[in-house]
């Protein structure tokens, strides 16, 4: 009984110490790249994105009327910006000027999921705003 009990006591130590050295064979940059998630993103940020936006959008002078768009597309695991959709409308020519102005966009830093690039969708607000159109009779200069 000692010698099945001691052989059951040294096996248990035997896998106890393979699964350690599995585990430690991962260096600490590894553990933390698989354990990595983070969303798409501009390059630039938020910030840059924005910017971006507002330096692109064209305002169409038959639109007429105010509000956001929200467009969602796809970012590929190679940061190209594909597949875009209307979620919120405002009116067709408004949807067209935001969808427009966001394929023109710049190649995006893809979704990292457990420390690899993968597929992701994104939404974002594109907002017309009465100060940004160029068309009202306020805005226009006097040239």
């Amino acid at each position: 009984m000692r010698k099945v009990t001691l052989f059951i006591f040294m096996l248990a130590i035997g896998f106890g110490t393979i699964a350690t050295s599995n585990f430690s064979g991962l260096n600490e940059s590894e553990v933390e790249l698989q354990s990595e998630n983070k969303a798409a993103s501009f390059p630039g940020g938020e910030e840059a994105l924005q910017d971006f936006i507002k330096k692109n959008l064209r305002y169409p002078n038959e639109a007429r009327r105010y509000g956001k768009v929200i467009v969602e597309f796809t970012v590929k695991k190679s940061g190209k910006c594909t597949d875009f959709t209307i979620v919120k409308s405002v009116i067709d020519e408004l949807d067209f000027s935001a969808v427009e102005t966001l394929q023109g966009m710049p190649m995006w830093e893809p979704a990292i999921k457990n420390g690899k690039k993968v597929e992701s969708k994104v939404k974002v607000d594109v907002l017309f705003k009465p100060e940004d159109d160029p068309y009202r009779p306020e805005n226009r200069s006097n040239g």
